[in-house]
């Protein structure tokens, strides 16, 4: 039992002796052996060269006409039939001469398929790379025809809807009598304009707490001579009652102007017109251009729906950073030749008449 069992496993060593000796013997490169080779190659070939030019030279000097004139056809029928007996001849010599070809040991084979090889694989990398191309090419037309169908279905599914509520509401129309219709109608329009009402109500509040939280006293910096609306974020009072230098920047607010000072400036930039009670506080820089923003605002929605409509403009007493910010923002436009005068957008028409 045991001796069975050893003769499988000596088998095995015996087939990875001989399988290992094998791959020793053909990666076994000897860099002389392999020049000496390629030498004697290059020589069968310089002679087999120097047999053809013999062969040539011989048949030149056998010639008795021009090899010209006899690589072609005679028009004389005699002298045709010599050229096909001489061509008859020569394959007749020529057909039992054994076929030349490379010795044993000569590596012309081996560097002859390489050549092939090296061919292929070029042809194959330039096929690679003109497929890859077609592919980048076919790829971006079908992402393009991809999202046009997209567009495409998003129109039918719309158009379907659109037809199906215009065919339930012809139906439910044809069954109702025209007051019945109106009172829909009048009941549907009221919805949509306290709809209106409720959602102006609510901007109006986010715009007056944006003015309040963050815009005033972004405005007020503008005007005092800081950085335009959206380069400084959070304007404290304290930089706006200590201002800012020629170039922008905010001075440093350890002495701070005094209160008749400060007073002063805001009167100046903003105008007094708000009446203050003898027990409250003057109004800060920010409250100042808050007030400026919101009577402006209010000024041009009254120019707006007044007589000239969307296209009677309101006369600025002067330039301020509110009205800067305003054309800035798209909210208002300049007349094209009077920058004193200014009106708000009218969104439903086009931005210059």
């Amino acid at each position: 039992m045991e001796q069975q069992q050893k003769d499988p496993m000596e088998r095995i060593r015996e087939f990875s002796k001989e399988a290992r000796e094998l791959q020793d013997d053909s990666m076994d490169f000897d860099a002389s052996s392999t020049e000496a080779r390629l030498e004697q190659t290059l020589r069968e070939l310089q002679a087999r060269v120097g047999e053809q030019h013999a062969a040539l030279d011989e048949l030149r000097s056998q010639a008795n006409g021009s090899l010209e004139a006899a690589a072609h056809a005679s028009d004389d029928p005699r002298q045709k039939l010599q050229q096909l007996i001489v061509v008859k001849d020569a394959y007749q010599r020529l057909k039992p001469t054994a076929t030349l070809l490379p010795a044993p040991k000569s590596v012309l084979p081996a560097l002859l398929a390489a050549r092939t090889i090296q061919r292929n694989v070029q042809g194959t990398k330039e096929a690679i790379t003109s497929t890859q191309r077609q592919i980048t090419r076919i790829e971006a037309t079908l992402r393009r025809e991809e999202a046009n169908l997209h567009d495409a279905n998003l129109l039918t599914q719309a158009m379907e809807s659109r037809i199906e509520r215009l065919r339930v509401q012809h139906e439910d129309h044809s069954h109702k009598n025209p007051a019945q219709l109106a009172r829909e109608l009048i009941a549907g329009k009221r919805a949509q304009r306290e709809g209106y009402d409720a959602e102006m109500q609510h901007l109006g509040e986010a715009m007056d707490n944006f003015i309040n939280d963050y815009l005033a006293g972004m405005i007020a910096a503008e005007e005092l001579g800081g950085p335009v609306v959206g380069d400084m974020l959070d304007v404290e009072d304290d930089t706006l009652a200590a201002g800012f230098t020629k170039k922008g920047r905010a001075k440093s607010s350890k002495k701070p102007l005094s209160t008749k000072s400060r007073q002063r400036r805001i009167d100046q930039i903003w105008g007094s017109k708000a009446v203050v009670a003898d027990d409250e506080e003057p109004p800060t820089e920010a409250e100042a251009a808050d007030a400026e923003m919101r009577q402006l605002l209010e000024d041009l929605f009254a120019t707006l729906i007044g007589p000239g409509g969307g296209k009677a403009y309101y006369q600025l007493q002067k330039d301020s950073a509110t009205s800067r910010f305003l054309v800035r923002a798209k909210v208002a436009q300049f007349h094209p030749k009077d920058a004193t005068k200014l009106r708000l957008i009218d969104f439903g028409r086009e931005l210059d008449d």
